[in-house]
């Protein structure tokens, strides 16, 4: 009888492993992608105002940065462990809540896309944003962060 008790209890636990499992990993991908969020905020707060508005259109692209499993910064897409792909987007002409269209010379709206991308599959960017879908059956997943950066004078 308490056999039977005891495989009753370890096959409802192992059927709550994957759950658990994908719970814990997806706890992990947030607290990356929030370091990742924060190291690139932090970036580009500490650049030169000037530097981020190079585009006439008023919508700059940072270029691609490369993160470990960790969310320590790599050199390129093909260096040992890269894992996050970050896509950063300025925008110096950003449409402010209240429906006024004046553009604030002094405040830069940032668009952090974070790509998971494990196997370091090609992904496609056209002006600026991005294009690729998620995929998670090759483990594919895009989250889209925002900030606010104003001039300090």
């Amino acid at each position: 009888m308490a056999l039977g008790i005891v495989a009753f209890s370890l096959v409802t636990l192992l059927g709550l492993m994957p759950m658990g499992l994908a719970t814990f990993h997806k706890a992990v991908e947030t607290s990356v992608s929030s370091q990742i969020v924060q190291q690139v905020v932090t970036d580009v707060e500490q650049t030169d105002f000037s530097q981020l508005t190079t585009s006439a259109s008023g919508v700059t692209q940072l270029g691609l940065r490369y993160f470990d499993d960790q969310g320590n910064e790599l050199p390129s897409a093909t260096s040992r462990g890269a894992i996050y792909q970050v896509n950063v987007v300025v925008n110096t002409s950003p449409i402010l809540s209240g429906g006024s269209s004046t553009a604030a010379p002094s405040l830069a709206c940032l668009t952090i896309d974070i790509v998971t991308n494990p196997g370091n599959a090609a992904l496609t960017y056209s002006t600026g944003s991005l294009t690729v879908a998620q995929d998670p059956a090759h483990g594919i997943y895009v989250s889209r962060h925002s900030a606010y950066v104003a001039k300090n004078q």
